[in-house]
């Protein structure tokens, strides 16, 4: 899918360690998905499926103890009219070529607002030093796109906001400076990881509206990173579900909320409170939680929580990715014809003795 010149983005069977003092944390086991061009991609899963671990790695920051250790990342870069294909994952991280793509073509919108931007510096520092270093402007000509970015994303008096502090203003107008740094240098993908995090509703329903004008303004692609399959369904054309450090299905948000595929993606969808119902039933959960991922259950990570678990086929075999009819592509053996024809058989011999 990478030679396809709709896509931007393209991570192949993506492994990422964490090399501890208590052992080696396997965080990413095989990420697989695409990022189309001016298209959202929603990444969903529950804390501790890899999905921040994901973000860092296309950016090339991982932490000091995170190494890649198999796969690769393709960025498909514009070079007028021609694309031209970078391997971030063989880019030294501190180099060049990493930091030329890194806030300027490839921007991030960080997880945590209040802790992102640094306190001791104004907003306006902080935003010029990402124009600066991408762009090639005089610091007065600089001021303007700053100030101009914080007008964008809707800030009010943008110039008071430029020589404000972090402490003086509210979340949700920290989240927005946040997207103002990570737009500042107009970049052809955008992630953001779980931008509306801590926020009132109101407010995220105000950052939603902003991204998704400012994407329709701009045709960029968006990676964005939530647990709100709400958030999903309002801004994404395609959803990746990730359990444990895999993709495992990937589809459109039509046929992820109305068809889903996979037990997991199910799991998760049961588990939504819905405004039609009105008995007063408990919400169904997924049982257990997510494994430790430095000791990862054999055969399907997600069998011990599966409610359509087959034994002696998904404890002891691992899941390939199969790419279904209506377009999905799903890691789950229910969907492997050979091998449950092979578990109906054993289980028809074992009745019969």
């Amino acid at each position: 899918m990478a030679d396809q010149p709709n896509t931007i983005l393209q991570v192949e069977n993506l492994h990422t360690h964490f090399f501890t003092e208590s052992g080696v944390i396997r965080a990413l086991r095989g990420v697989d998905f695409s990022v189309e061009r001016g298209k959202v991609l929603g990444i969903v899963g529950e804390s501790g499926c890899g999905k921040s671990v994901t973000a860092q790695c296309i950016m090339n920051m991982l932490p000091g103890s995170g190494r890649v250790v198999d796969g690769k990342i393709t960025y498909n870069q514009r070079n007028g009219s021609q694309t031209e294909k970078v391997d971030i994952t063989g880019l030294p991280p501190r180099g060049k070529a990493m930091r030329a793509i890194r806030g300027n073509e490839i921007a991030m919108i960080f997880q945590e607002p209040m802790t992102s931007l640094d306190p001791v510096y104004t907003v306006g520092s902080q935003l010029m030093e990402a124009i600066t270093l991408h762009q090639n402007v005089t610091k007065q000509q600089g001021k303007e796109v700053a100030v101009d970015a914080l007008a964008k994303v809707n800030l009010p008096e943008p110039v008071r906001i430029f020589d404000a502090y972090p402490h003086q203003l509210s979340g949700g107008q920290r989240q927005r400076v946040m997207i103002a740094i990570a737009l500042s240098c107009n970049p052809t993908l955008l992630i953001a990881d779980e931008p509306t995090t801590a926020l009132d509703v109101t407010t995220q329903a105000q950052i939603l509206d902003l991204m998704r004008a400012l994407q329709e303004e701009t045709q960029m692609s968006i990676i964005f990173i939530t647990h709100d399959l709400g958030v999903v369904a309002e801004m994404c054309d395609d959803v990746a579900v990730m359990y444990l450090g895999k993709v495992v299905e990937q589809t459109t948000v039509d046929a992820a909320f109305h068809d889903p595929q996979h037990p997991y993606t199910r799991a998760l969808l049961r588990s939504i409170p819905r405004m039609t119902e009105t008995n007063q039933r408990r919400l169904d959960v997924i049982k257990g939680r997510v494994p430790d991922p430095s000791v990862v259950p054999s055969g399907c990570a997600f069998h011990p929580r599966c409610p359509e678990v087959v034994p002696g086929l998904c404890d002891v075999h691992t899941p390939e990715v199969i790419s279904l009819d209506g377009g999905q592509k799903v890691r789950c053996l229910l969907y492997d014809d050979k091998l449950m024809a092979q578990s109906t058989t054993r289980t028809a011999l074992a009745e019969s003795r």
